[in-house]
This record gives structure tokens, sequence and C-alpha cells, in this order.
């Protein structure tokens, strides 16, 4: 009997699209998949389009289904040719692909070009849209109040007939977990960043900050991939690492006691998930996933407020230990592999 087979495509090798490969490979699926990096030259462009062209009508003769990790480019063709083989769309949305920033030139539905056209002509054909957090189906309310940040599917699309589901990445809670002690000034946060725009979006400057006013403190940021030239001044007590590979940065969770994601925009923060598996005291701010994340394990902020109450609590907590735990169980309880294992399949068997 051979093996059933399914296509994913995506445009960044992202932690969480690897796990979703992983994830289906051990369900018994075959996956073949279209990798095509977002460049910006002409050549390297049109190369990816072409290949998605081409490649993607092979392989979804022969898929029962195909999955789109982010809404752009990557996605259309695949979408095309599935649906004149009436092959299963379905449309993975992380944040980018939802959101409208002014203030970080950020989103897919800023500028009304081509691109925008695309993104809404790939939500109209799809099956269905799975949205890692409901604010990326519904918008975020806050987000727009402190730095104008439109967001939310149906805000820009109000008459989409697609249907959206809410389906959280899942995190592996035999690999995520505490192990040795932990150093209780520790503060680390994790980030991908390789620009100025990525350094604001993920709050690096409220981190510095943080960092500045907390001098007795260590402070990691892990994941930059270019020397900073956007801040003047790194406070002595902020240690920088490059990009960390899954068991070295589990080893950094266990260094410290306390994870910081000061992000602006953000879908359903992996990296804060795996921190709190490892027990870390979560510090993050109140849009989008992440208050969803932290609930009652850690301390929640406004971005725009001076962290004064942040700063009160790092300094009054009495038993950090017992809220790692905390923060442990809420993740292991609401992010399970099984839970989106069972979305996949049903999407799959229908």
């Amino acid at each position: 009997m051979s093996q059933k087979k399914v296509t994913l495509v995506y445009s960044l090798k992202n932690t969480f699209v690897l796990k979703d490969i992983e994830l289906l490979e051990q369900m018994g699926y075959k996956v073949v998949t279209i990798h095509s990096p977002p460049y910006s030259d002409f050549l390297r462009f049109s190369w990816n389009r072409i290949k998605e062209f081409f490649l993607g009508f092979f392989l979804l003769a022969k898929s029962k289904t195909v999955f789109s990790w982010f809404n752009d480019y990557h996605t259309a063709a695949v979408f095309f040719w599935a649906k004149k083989l009436n092959k299963q769309r379905i449309l993975i949305i992380g944040g980018y692909d939802a959101v409208s920033s002014i203030n970080l030139d950020y989103g897919i539905f800023l500028k009304n070009n081509f691109r925008q056209f695309l993104a809404r002509w790939n939500y109209a054909n799809a099956n269905e849209i799975w949205v890692v957090h409901k604010s990326l189906a519904e918008g975020c309310p806050k987000a727009n109040q402190q730095k104008g940040t439109l967001s939310g599917i149906l805000n820009f699309i109000p008459d989409l007939k697609t249907v959206i589901r809410e389906v959280p990445t899942a995190y592996d809670d035999e690999f995520w977990k505490r192990e040795g002690e932990k150093n209780i000034k520790g503060i680390i946060t994790v980030a991908n960043i390789t620009d100025q725009r990525t350094y604001l979006r993920k709050g690096i400057p409220l981190f510095v900050k943080l960092a500045e006013t907390l001098p007795d403190y260590q402070f990691t940021i892990a994941g930059i991939q270019k020397p900073i030239n956007y801040q003047r001044r790194l406070p002595k007590n902020i240690t920088l690492l490059g990009r960390l590979e899954r068991a070295e940065l589990k080893k950094q969770y266990n260094k410290h006691q306390f994870y910081f994601q000061g992000s602006e925009i953000e879908g359903l923060p992996n990296v804060l998930c795996e921190a709190m598996l490892c027990e870390c005291v979560p510090l993050g701010t109140n849009v989008f996933g992440i208050p969803d994340a932290i609930g009652n394990t850690g301390k929640i902020f406004n971005a725009s407020e001076h962290l004064e109450s942040t700063i009160s609590f790092i300094k009054s907590l009495k038993n950090p230990k017992q809220l790692g735990e905390k923060a442990r169980t809420r993740i292991a309880a609401k992010y399970p592999v099984s839970k989106r294992e069972r979305v996949f399949k049903e999407v799959i068997s229908t």
C-alpha cells in the first residue's frame, strides 16, 4: 500500500514549520515540500515563482492536501493547482499575514499592491484558514490602541466565506523541561533579529530599558544575526548570543529564571511557550496570543508603560520556582502535540 502524500509549502524554515513536517511524518504521511525563501532580488524572486508553478503541479497531482505556512507569494501557485485538481487547501497564519502596522512598516495588508491582491485570493480560495491565535482572525484592539497596529483577517476582509479556526502550534513537553539550577537573577529573550524592524517589533528596546533599570540582574538576547547598530549603547549586564539550535536554546532557558516577550506584534510565540515549559517565569506584553499563553503564571504588561510594575514584580517575587512549575503546567495542558495532531488527522481524512 503506497504512503499517502501531502504537500507543504513555506517561505522560512522556522522551528514550527519543521515541527509540522516531523509531526505529519510521524502520523504516517509522506511530506513533500516546496521551500521558497523570501528573496527580494528579481532573479531569485522570479525563480521561486517558476519553481512553485511547475513543481506545484507535479506534487499536487499526487498529494491529498496542501498546507501553506504563511500567506504570501509562495502560496498562490500551489493553491491555483490544488483548486484545479480539487485538492484540500489549508492556509496556516502566523502574524505578518494578518496585520498592518504603519509604525513598523510591516504586514501584508499595509500596502494595497499585487502582493496583497494575491493574499486576498489565497484567503478566499483556501478550504480552511488556521490561525495560531484567535486575535489574528478577530483582531487585537490593544495593539491598535497602543501602537496603531490594525489586525485580524476578518477586519480586512469582512465578507470572507472561508472557514477560520484557531489551531495553536504545539510543544513537546518531553523535550522542553527544566534541567539543573537557574540563576534567579537571569532574564532571557529570544528572537531571530536580522534588522531594525525586527529589533523594534520584538520589543528589544524594552528589554534594554529593563536591563538598565536592573543592573544587578543578568540579561541575555539570543538570536542576533548581525551586530546591533540600532542601539547606541547596550548595558554591560546584557549578553548577546547568535541563533541557537534546540539543545543549546534549552540550556539557555534552564540557566534563566525569567523569560521576556516584549513583542508589539506576535501570533503565539513559540519561544515563550518553550521557555515556560522549561519553568521560566514569563514576562510579556498584553497583545495577541502572549497573554493567553502566560495567563496567571507571570507578569503581563502594557508595552507603552514605563515597566515600573514589571520591575516591582521581578524584585518582589518570593517563590519563582513554584510559579515556573505553574507556567510549565499551563503550556503542557493548553498546547499539547496531541491536540494539533487531531486537527491534522481530521482535515486530511475528510
